[in-house]
């Protein structure tokens, strides 16, 4: 099988793993209860209750050092299996009498074996009847969006399968740190570098053990299955606020396929890292907080006000959401924030009402509880804090005082689930707490309006900032997230959303409106917070971070711009003309954008690693399968948590030191069966750090002293020339000594790798004078 068919095989693997353990198994658990919602928001409820489960669910096991597959599979299938004979209330115990008492008729021959199998068929016909029953009718229901479907994948993988099929590394230089700590979590060992959000790790450490695919290739190939679900958040996100059917795919398409988002805004979502796994997170908090005020407003005019109602699931949904983006990275929840300001500001006519804003309230704070709990319990039973924890309070120049606030915060955080929890029981058994209906608040005409005019100021404010420094941020979002001939058309285009807005919030749809203004509004910060540096305020966040939300968030403010045009244009008394419209609009532009060449190039995987090594990295573990810690590959550092749970590694940096300065007395062996080296004859270019030209391997190089043993440093630049040349020699001399023992395990005109079988009681001495030592 060629390695490009193995990474598709995975790939595959992956992605069908990952909805089915995040959506797949919510939805067969939930559908009774969520099947009156649109497929949309079923599907983000689906979507956040497994992800929310999965992630907890490791770092509770790891907290408590029972995370094996045993007990994942075991919390994953088993709680699902209560709750569907709850919720499809199943009469188990029945079933299992009838089934026993037929098991006992057989056993005294009173009922045949062909009389026993076809009753058990009879039962799956009516399971199968039932499963495609719904089935059908999730296909009827969505029937029209399955070419979109279907041209969205086309399109993925038109931009991101080279990077599958032709990029076998590592996309980013820190994902081997990622790598060691997910390593650390399968030793039950969370936390493993110090505390730090493990969301990311969680998942794809659950997912490696589910599955059973190692970590580095989950790592390898789990970027595309990320940004493929990044892109899906917003068409849910806008198939669930929007009324027209069919434009919210033009905002996926021009997200993954628009030209004119600059490289800097999407090249990350190349490699598999917290930051971008996080944005999974950010529009399903959202649209949660969206529908929550809307479901809230249409409760109040019915006269519900209990706590047990829709609004109140949907605030739990944000509350877990919220909490996940905390989870993963910590600028993801910024980013979730500022959009929270925005939503403050466009909703700002019903946020501050009391009725919206203590339910608001607690699920901020719960959402804030759920996160920090497992950080705050490991910090507290003496896990110690990781170095990104410094650099973040080193920013606001806090960072002498950084554990002593992470303690407070954390004493706070578990006192406050502590006595919140004791502070609800106690007051449902007094009755302060009631789950009955309560009287719906009147507010008179001069408290509305009141209400009105303190939600026009902070948007008026944020949108004079925005415009008094207009130059600046049109120059940092050519410069960084997006470019078209004119960015005067930004101006334009803000225009259109706020007056679109202003018409749908007074007089057709309020709540609609407010959200386009939220939208606004975050983005407008969001292009301060990418200019903060250029303006002398504190930069929150770097520019080429920055850009890549800023960027994400465009193609929701367009098409929600041009939905609420569509639904000012023919109201609600033209529904089928109006879906017809936006049918039309979304494949005239999709067929033009491929006439016109808006069409961005491919990007995607990694290139931090030779595809020889991973070639060979996967070949020696596939031949090794079964014999742990038996065999080593002795490379440059790129190999180290690759195979940490499977052999052992030996840096070349560390190999060639040990043999310098050569004498009879030299030692060097390596205690494993089976010993493989990876030489670069033409040395890769690490990160395209380096300018120039790399040298490739040659006795010139070779001359040269031996680079310096200091992390990155022998293998950057022309220092790793130098490091690979001594090796391949090394090689070359050792090979004349024992010509029948070292031997070529693969090899082409760029790389080489070498092995040897020895007997680990009479080990070789690799240390031999190979010329240059």
């Amino acid at each position: 099988m060629s390695m490009e068919t193995l990474n598709v095989i995975q790939f595959i693997q992956l992605f069908i793993g990952y909805l089915g353990f995040t959506v797949g198994l919510p939805a067969l658990v939930f559908y009774r209860k969520a099947k009156r919602f649109p497929a949309a928001v079923r599907f983000l409820i689906y979507f956040t209750i497994g992800n929310f489960y999965i992630i907890n669910l490791v770092q509770v096991l790891e907290l408590l050092r029972i995370s094996y597959r045993i007990t994942l599979s075991m919390f994953t299938f088993g709680p699902a299996a209560i709750l569907i004979v709850k919720i499809y209330h199943i009469p188990v115990a029945s079933y299992l009498r009838k089934v026993l008492e037929e098991c006992r008729h057989y056993i005294l021959r009173e009922m045949g074996f062909k009389t026993f199998m076809r009753h058990r068929w009879q039962e799956i016909k009516v399971f199968l009847r039932v499963a495609v029953r719904n089935l059908w009718r999730l296909l009827k229901e969505n029937f029209l969006d399955i070419p979109f479907l279907v041209l969205f994948a086309l399109l993925v993988w038109k931009v991101c399968g080279s990077g599958i099929l032709h990029n076998w590394g590592y996309g980013a230089s820190d994902i081997p740190v990622h790598n060691y700590w997910i390593n650390g979590l399968i030793e039950n060992n969370i936390f493993v570098a110090g505390i730090y959000p493990m969301g990311m790790h969680c998942m794809l450490y659950y997912l490696s053990t589910m599955l059973g695919i190692p970590v580095y290739v989950t790592l390898r190939l789990f970027w595309l299955v990320q940004y493929s679900m990044i892109a899906v958040m917003i068409l849910a996100f806008l198939k669930g606020h929007c009324k027209t059917k069919f434009l919210p795919y033009l905002g996926i398409m021009l997200f993954v396929g628009a030209k004119y988002f600059n490289g800097i805004s999407y090249s990350r979502y190349g490699a598999t890292l917290p930051q971008e796994f996080g944005m999974l997170y950010i529009l399903p908090a959202i649209f949660f907080m969206m529908e929550f005020f809307q479901t809230r407003k249409e409760e109040l005019e019915k006269g519900i006000n209990r706590v047990r109602c829709t609004s109140s699931w949907h605030l739990l949904g944000f509350a877990m959401s919220f909490s996940l983006t905390m989870s993963t990275h910590f600028y993801d929840t910024i980013i979730a924030g500022v959009i929270c300001i925005g939503i403050a500001v466009g909703y700002g006519y019903w946020i501050w009402r009391k009725e919206y804003f203590f339910r608001i309230l607690l699920a901020g704070i719960l959402s804030i509880l759920m996160a920090f709990l497992p950080m705050a319990v490991a910090f507290l039973t003496g896990k110690e804090l990781q170095g990104s924890m410094y650099w973040a309070m080193n920013v606001i120049g806090l960072r002498d005082y950084t554990v002593l606030i992470f303690r407070i915060l954390c004493i706070g955080v578990v006192a406050a689930t502590v006595g919140g929890i004791i502070l609800i029981v106690r007051g449902i058994k007094s009755g302060k707490i009631s789950l009955a209906n309560k009287e719906v608040p009147k507010h008179s005409l001069i408290g509305k309006l009141i209400f009105q005019l303190s939600s026009l100021v902070p948007l008026a404010a944020i949108l004079l900032i925005g415009w008094k420094y207009r130059g600046t941020v049109l120059w940092g979002c050519e410069k960084n997230s997006f470019a078209v001939s004119n960015m005067n058309w930004v101006l334009y285009g803000i225009g259109a959303a706020l007056s679109i807005g202003v018409l749908l919030r007074y007089f057709v749809a309020p709540m609609r409106g407010a959200g386009i203004f939220a939208m606004v509004v975050a983005e407008v910060i969001l292009g301060l917070i990418l200019v903060s540096g250029s303006l002398g305020w504190p930069m929150l966040m770097e520019p080429y971070r920055a850009s890549i939300y800023l960027a994400y968030l465009i193609p929701v403010v367009l098409i929600m711009t041009v939905d609420g045009a569509v639904n000012l244009l023919f109201l609600d008394r033209f529904w089928e003309t109006w879906q017809a419209v936006g049918l039309i609009l979304t494949v005239a532009v999709i067929f033009y954008s491929t006439k016109l060449d808006w069409m961005r190039g491919s990007f995607g995987g990694g290139s931090l690693e030779m595809k020889e090594a991973i070639l060979c990295t996967t070949n020696i573990m596939k031949d090794n399968e079964g014999q742990d810690n038996k065999w080593t590959i002795v490379s440059a550092n790129d190999e180290l948590r690759m195979i940490e749970e499977y052999g052992r590694h030996t840096e070349t940096i560390e190999f060639l030191e040990d043999m310098e300065y050569w004498n009879r007395t030299k030692e060097v062996t390596i205690p494993t069966e089976k010993v493989y080296f990876y030489i670069e004859k033409k040395p890769l270019n690490y990160a395209n750090g380096y300018g120039g030209e790399i040298p490739v391997v040659s006795e010139e190089q070779a001359e040269q002293p031996l680079p310096q043993n200091s992390g990155l440093a022998p293998y950057n630049g022309p220092r790793r020339s130098i490091t690979m040349s001594r090796m391949y020699y090394w090689a070359q001399k050792f090979m004349e000594l024992y010509p029948n023992e070292l031997k070529i395990y693969f090899e082409n005109d760029r790389f080489v790798c070498y092995y040897i079988e020895q007997n680990v009681y009479r080990l070789y001495n690799f240390a031999i004078y190979y010329g240059y030592n």
